[in-house]
């Protein structure tokens, strides 16, 4: 049975992907089997690059977040639905 459903995903041209996935079972190895993804200092600069990635992070939820609450009240016409910043 297992053989025909692995036939099935094989016809369709669907592989199980490489790469990384966090919704994987077991602990996450990195590099030369490092359990950390980075190891050692980061520069000013690398952490001007995670900052600028959170407050997008940030940004996009907090805008996600209004536009769920105007939808919940029904206020379809205001700003924070139809997606002014």
């Amino acid at each position: 049975m297992d053989e025909y459903f692995r036939s099935q995903v094989k016809r369709l041209g669907l592989s199980k992907p490489d790469a990384y996935t966090p919704y994987a079972a077991g602990a996450k190895l990195y590099g030369y089997g490092r359990s950390n993804p980075t190891s050692g200092q980061i520069s000013s600069d690398g952490m001007r690059g995670y900052r600028a990635r959170d407050q997008a992070t940030r940004l996009r939820r907090q805008n996600s977040l209004s536009k769920m609450q105007a939808g919940q009240q029904y206020n379809f016409l205001s700003p924070q639905w139809l997606g002014a910043r």
